[in-house]
């Protein structure tokens, strides 16, 4: 596990490498990659992006994917990718996983520097809500935490954490973009 500021996450982040076998992995990855899959255009970062906090307000958007959200199919790649997602926080979380409640690809395009995106949560509304963020490519672009922790973006590494807290994205400076899936759960 590499980290930028700490060597050891906190206990409340876990970081799992090699998250997905190889072959699921791949196929995820084919599935976002894919010219046939539509991205949306998402202008601002996040809802508290208002006040353009970027260094360069021209780069506050981003590109989504939503495969599912309020108990809805949104998406007619929900039935490939939703038995993947499952069959790994199973294995890896064991009775800590239960349902998911929201999948979301995020397509954070390159920057000529990296920009650290606004902190926000997931959710106030649902208690005990968690987040899996499953990196489909690696890149200088990193997920940060309220208490310095940075996890770089690596290929096929899973970030398990509270999703209510507070934390960040970036876009990277490295690579055309970062790509990543967001998973909520209970």
């Amino acid at each position: 596990m590499t980290t930028k500021k700490t060597r050891k996450s906190p206990p409340q982040i876990k970081v799992i490498d090699k998250f997905l076998p190889t072959n699921e992995y791949i196929l995820l990855k084919d599935i976002f990659k894919s010219e046939e899959l539509p991205w949306y255009f998402a202008s601002g970062i996040s809802a508290k992006d208002a006040t353009n906090q970027l260094a360069n307000p021209l780069d506050n958007y981003y590109f989504v994917h939503l495969l599912y959200a309020n108990m809805m199919i949104l998406s007619q790649h929900f039935d490939a990718v939703r038995p993947i997602v499952e069959k790994a926080l199973q294995k890896h979380l064991g009775i800590e996983f239960n349902q998911i409640t929201r999948i979301k690809a995020n397509m954070y395009t390159r920057t000529e520097e990296v920009q650290t995106h606004p902190f926000h949560s997931d959710t106030n509304e649902i208690a005990g809500l968690k987040g899996a963020l499953i990196s489909l490519n690696t890149c200088d672009g990193y997920t940060g935490f309220e208490d310095g922790t940075q996890v770089d973006s690596v290929e096929n590494r899973c970030i398990i954490f509270d999703s209510t807290k507070q934390h960040h994205s970036t876009s990277c400076s490295n690579a055309p973009y970062r790509l990543n899936i967001n998973v909520n759960f209970l």
